[in-house]
């Protein structure tokens, strides 16, 4: 009888092939996690990297200007004199993330935007809205060409925050747990009605008014801008940054990534402001903050909630302890 022979491709028989393509994929399998972990590292410290130039521009402008970048939606006559610097001029145009322009190696931009009335306009005028690097967190997909986002937004602390059909946190309105935030969403400029570093309006503290510390208080997070609808609106967007850390962190109202969805009614929805107006990353297991020193903390979302609050509170008298 002939002896069978096996087929031999380059030398391996068709077994032997298999056997080596198996193996390749069990390889390729164990070191696909591996390499996907590297690779968030990586962003992931470029995301740190990103936060402490931050930091840093937010001591250099409170150096320049004796208090931090300001905000600039709406006036409040009844708290502001006309005649007071930060009511007024450049310093009302555009977002927080507009001031610190200078400070970000962005002078040039900075000094063509100030030239106009509306910063906002202006940005829209010329085409093609100029993406930031700076307030870019590599860990984070999502690209709005209209209005190009941020991933770090000003810590309003532990500001009321009322819901719609929400009553989270300390209802029915959310927040405000140590009487320091009595006005929904920071729509102030008063600071004795402000959680935290920045209100919703033209107002921001000065580092005399962190009087819990400014290595223990939060002045900005990581926010994912597709997850809320204020959020999205761009890092230039005077209404579009305002965030409390009244809704834990990486609370789910991402619309597709259930159970976050579109809409305004009900805690996961990106329309409630209560959740969605909070900080969020595409980190796992938590988010990435500038505290008021400059200082950059990972702050897990485990975190005890209390705690949390204590961190963004600039004024509630309570030690933090461990988080």
């Amino acid at each position: 009888m002939a002896r069978l022979r096996q087929k031999r491709w380059l030398g391996f028989t068709l077994v032997e092939l298999l056997v080596v393509i198996a193996i390749i994929g069990i390889l390729v399998a164990l070191l696909l996690p591996a390499i996907q972990a590297a690779r968030e590292a990586a962003r992931r410290t470029q995301c740190n990297n990103n936060l402490k130039q931050l930091g840093l521009s937010l001591q250099n402008y409170h150096d320049t200007y004796m208090r931090f970048a300001i905000g600039a939606m709406h006036q409040d006559p009844a708290t502001t004199p006309v005649a007071d610097l930060w009511a007024g001029g450049k310093h009302r145009k555009g977002s927080p993330l507009v001031k610190l322009l200078p400070f970000v190696e962005q002078g040039s931009l900075y000094d063509s935007l100030i030239q106009v009335d509306d910063v906002e306009q202006q940005l829209y005028n010329l085409g093609p809205r100029p993406q930031m690097p700076p307030y870019r967190c590599p860990s984070d997909p999502y690209e709005n060409a209209n209005n190009p986002p941020s991933n770090y937004g000003m810590s309003m602390g532990n500001q009321a925050m009322p819901g719609r059909s929400c009553t989270m946190y300390n209802p029915p309105t959310g927040g405000n747990m140590f009487g320091t935030g009595p006005v929904g969403h920071g729509s102030t400029a008063n600071p004795n009605e402000v959680s935290g570093v920045f209100s919703r309006f033209h107002w921001s503290a000065k580092m005399a008014d962190v009087t819990d510390g400014t290595s223990t208080t939060i002045a900005i997070g990581e926010i994912m801008p597709n997850c809320g609808d204020h959020h999205r609106g761009g890092w230039f967007n005077s209404n579009a940054l305002w965030t409390a850390t009244t809704a834990p962190i990486n609370y789910p109202t991402c619309p597709g990534k259930p159970p976050g969805f579109a809409g305004t009614d009900g805690c996961n929805a990106d329309g409630n402001w209560q959740t969605s107006q909070g900080f969020k990353s595409q980190h796992p297991g938590g988010a990435l903050f500038v505290f008021c020193d400059g200082s950059v903390h990972f702050i897990g979302d485990g975190v005890e909630y209390r705690t949390y609050q204590r961190l963004g509170c600039r004024r509630d008298g309570e030690p933090v302890g461990q988080y």
